[in-house]
């Protein structure tokens, strides 16, 4: 993968759920190590791990190099007032594209929508971060338009298995299996639903090892698995 891919998928807003990025820094009043990485966050599962350090570099909690920053100290430390007025501050530093000329008290949610595409996000994540930009919004006493609802999640065209639409397999989750004619569930359709949801903030590594994998069971899907 090229390094401009790489480096979008690091600077792709925040969508971690908030709760998860507020239980975290509530965890560290106790003491806020010299540097954030995965160690740190090992409870999480291996794609929240991705999402939370991605999410708290786009938010200026840490550097490139996972040092912890005086926001985060700030946050970390406040708490009521000192808490909401932290959370305003990191939220108009960060998403400068949501203050700057734009009426975030007037706007649409679909002009919000817009905004996050043009920050460089696509599909489901879209949701994924006005869902976390609109909590973190409330909590910092931010007040946003109420014609900003949040968005239904993303359908993609879906590829056909032996005539069968398997939703999102081109974004790697496959979902709910679907059912064929008669009501059954093919083993390949089932395999399908198991495949992991792919995850742009992944190691580069883990994406090629992703994409080998899921072209792999692609392959298998297209030999018979069942009588006709």
């Amino acid at each position: 993968m090229a390094t401009g891919e790489k480096e979008a998928a690091v600077n792709v807003p925040a969508y971690v759920p908030y709760k998860t990025l507020l239980n975290f820094v509530d965890g560290l009043k106790i003491s806020i190590p010299s540097r954030i990485d995965r160690s740190v966050v090992r409870s999480l599962s291996g794609a929240m791990q991705s999402q939370l350090l991605t999410s708290l570099r786009y938010l200026r909690l840490i550097d490139d190099k996972g040092v912890p920053t005086d926001m985060l100290a700030r946050l970390v430390a406040s708490e009521g007032k000192d808490r909401e007025k932290a959370l305003a501050d990191m939220l108009r530093t960060s998403y400068s594209f949501l203050f700057q000329n734009f009426d975030l008290q007037r706007a649409t949610g679909r002009q919000v929508e817009e905004k996050f595409v043009a920050a460089g996000v696509s599909g489901d994540t879209v949701r994924k971060c006005m869902a976390f930009f609109l909590s973190a919004a409330k909590h910092a006493g931010i007040t946003v338009s109420p014609h900003i609802k949040m968005p239904s999640r993303a359908r993609t065209a879906g590829q056909r298995i032996r005539g069968t639409r398997v939703e999102g397999a081109e974004n790697g989750s496959a979902g709910t299996p679907p059912q064929t004619n008669a009501g059954q569930v093919s083993w390949t359709q089932m395999l399908l639903s198991k495949f992991p949801s792919f995850d742009p903030a992944w190691p580069d590594d883990v994406k090629v090892k992703w994409f080998e994998a899921f072209d792999k069971l692609m392959n298998k899907t297209q030999e018979p698995d069942e009588p006709e």
